[in-house]
């Protein structure tokens, strides 16, 4: 990928701001994450599920394709999707995959559509992010969210644990170190003009309900206090916002308009309070 002038040249960033010339309209995809399982799909997920050493890790096979779900999907087909891109599970025939699968109409990719973002920018005399099309795009976004999960499904599970079975852990999660750090991450990032893979992590009882994104702009006014640009693979052409924040004895106070909460169906996305989130974090899948 080649370097990038970190700021736009037509909005001078304030100080301690920087905003990469990333536009999810142009260099996002147009489509949402949202997929219909093809055949194609069934056979990578059939031989994608093996046994696991440990319960715990069985379940984080499954967590990309929650992670990757997003809003918009359901269930164990979400589930299901991480699994089509590469996460391990339980060990099943082909014929149960594809017989629990098709319970599920879609899954998501966010994890691979926000990496491979990233990798696409800035296109620069290629076709833009934008213009690509879902089904020639399929594949590649298959393996960069196995890239992703690769890279972030240990850390997923670790913060979603420590956020949900930690007592007095919400609404304000006892993580202000540790986004402090992500903060310098994210900034360091931005500031050496690359967009930054952030996961994001709520309180959800499903540890499935996870979400990745492309941060592509920050304004830190300090240690916690910072507001960050972001694109989300479910709001294609959108720009969405995080805050963060400190909340006091070390806690973290998290606020976006990406949709979190319980939805009319009565699951919940990230998080069981709208527009709320525990944590979030870099991820780096060169690492």
């Amino acid at each position: 990928m080649s370097a990038a002038p970190p700021a736009r040249t037509d909005t001078p960033a304030p100080p301690g701001a920087v905003v990469l010339d990333f536009d999810p309209a142009r260099d996002g995809f147009s489509f949402p994450n949202r997929f219909e399982w093809t055949d194609g799909d069934l056979d990578v997920l059939a031989g994608a599920l093996r046994p696991l050493a440990a319960l715990p890790f069985a379940l984080g096979g499954a967590l990309g394709g929650r992670f990757g779900g997003g809003s918009d999907q359901g269930g164990a087909g979400t589930a299901a999707g991480a699994a089509v891109a590469g996460g391990a599970g339980w060990a099943v025939g082909g014929g149960l995959v594809r017989s629990v699968a098709r319970r599920w109409p879609t899954f998501g990719l966010c994890g691979g559509m926000a990496l491979a973002a990233v990798e696409r920018w800035p296109a620069r005399g290629r076709v833009a992010t934008a213009a690509l099309e879902r089904e020639p795009m399929r594949a590649l976004l298959r393996r960069r969210q196995e890239a992703t999960l690769r890279a972030s499904l240990p850390r997923f599970a670790r913060y979603w644990a420590l956020v949900r079975f930690t007592p007095g852990a919400m609404p304000h999660a006892p993580l202000a170190g540790a986004l402090a750090a992500e903060l310098d991450r994210v900034e360091a990032a931005l500031r050496a003009g690359r967009p930054a893979l952030l996961g994001l992590v709520g309180d959800a009882p499903d540890p499935f309900t996870l979400h990745q994104v492309v941060a592509f702009g920050v304004d830190r006014r300090g240690r916690l206090d910072a507001t960050l640009q972001v694109y989300d693979p479910n709001a294609p052409g959108q720009t969405r916002t995080i805050t963060t924040g400190g909340a006091g004895a070390g806690r973290t106070a998290i606020s976006t308009d990406l949709p979190t909460g319980r939805r009319a169906d009565g699951r919940v996305h990230i998080s069981t309070r709208p527009g709320h989130l525990s944590h979030l974090f870099v991820i780096d899948p060169d690492a």
